[in-house]
C-alpha cells in the first residue's frame, strides 16, 4: 500500500497547489482553530472543491477544535470524522474522533 499524507488546509489557493504535487493517498484536514476565524461552512466548501478536483483525496479529518457551532455544524454536514478538543462531554460523545 502506497504512503499516505496527512496535509492541513488552511487556504484553497494553497491547497490547489501543494495537492497538485502529490500523487499518493492524502488524508485532508484543517487547521486547528481555523473554525473560529473562517468557519465550519468555508472549511466545507474548500473539503467539497478539493474532493471533487483531486482524486487522491482518501479521507478528510475534520478538526472543530473546542468550537460547538462548529462540531454541531460539521455533524450536520455529515463528516464522519470530527476532533474535538473541548471540555463538554456530551459534546465529546458526539464528536467520533475525540481527542483525551
Amino acid at each position: 500500500m502506497p504512503e499516505t499524507i496527512t496535509y492541513i488546509v488552511e487556504n484553497l489557493a494553497d491547497a490547489r497547489v501543494a495537492l497538485s504535487q502529490i500523487d499518493v493517498p492524502v488524508i485532508l484536514t484543517n487547521k486547528t482553530g481555523s473554525t473560529r476565524y473562517i468557519g465550519m461552512l468555508v472549511i466545507d466548501y474548500i473539503f467539497k472543491k478539493l474532493i471533487i478536483e483531486f482524486p487522491q483525496i482518501i479521507k478528510i479529518i475534520v478538526d472543530v477544535g473546542n468550537d460547538h457551532s462548529a462540531l454541531f455544524t460539521a455533524i450536520k454536514l455529515n463528516y464522519p470524522n470530527i476532533i474535538y478538543t473541548g471540555s463538554s462531554e456530551q459534546a465529546k460523545k458526539l464528536a467520533l474522533l475525540p481527542l483525551p
